[in-house]
């Protein structure tokens, strides 16, 4: 995983994710105005979920289309640190399963939003890649 953000003269911010999965290598890239802080959360969320999007394009077997759709991105206290909070929808199927994770925002924010990202759809985008559109057996489950 890697990530890098720009700003440009305009107060434009672009971050762009990379992910490596199966030696294969994906971006994903978002950009917003840095003029509204609740838009400014969301970018380095949006640049991680195209990533993901553009590993289940070629990795998920199944002839549904899963996907992932950013809910939010909020700035919390819990006492006196600040946490990023990412909430997505995960669909597939026609069913529906919120996902949500919370990352200290310590020293770089976007980092912290990507990691929260990566952890909110850790699980679901696991199954998605190893199961595709079959149901695992009682067996596997346990797992």
């Amino acid at each position: 995983m890697g990530h890098r953000v720009r700003e440009d003269e305009h107060g434009m911010v672009q971050v762009e994710t990379r992910i490596v999965c199966e030696g294969r290598t994906f971006d994903g890239a978002a950009s917003e105005s840095d003029d509204d802080a609740a838009n400014r959360l969301r970018v380095p969320a949006l640049a991680t979920l195209r990533a993901l999007d553009a590993c289940l394009q070629v990795f998920h077997l199944g002839v549904s289309k899963p996907v992932l759709v950013l809910d939010n991105v909020v700035e919390v206290s819990v006492g006196d640190f600040p946490v990023a909070v990412v909430m997505i929808t995960a669909s597939e199927n026609a069913k529906s399963l919120p996902l949500v994770a919370a990352c200290p925002l310590v020293g770089m924010s976007d980092l912290a939003i990507i990691l929260a990202t990566f952890q909110a759809t850790e699980r679901t985008v696991s199954h998605w890649l190893t199961w595709g559109d079959r149901s695992p057996g009682p067996e596997e489950q346990d797992r």
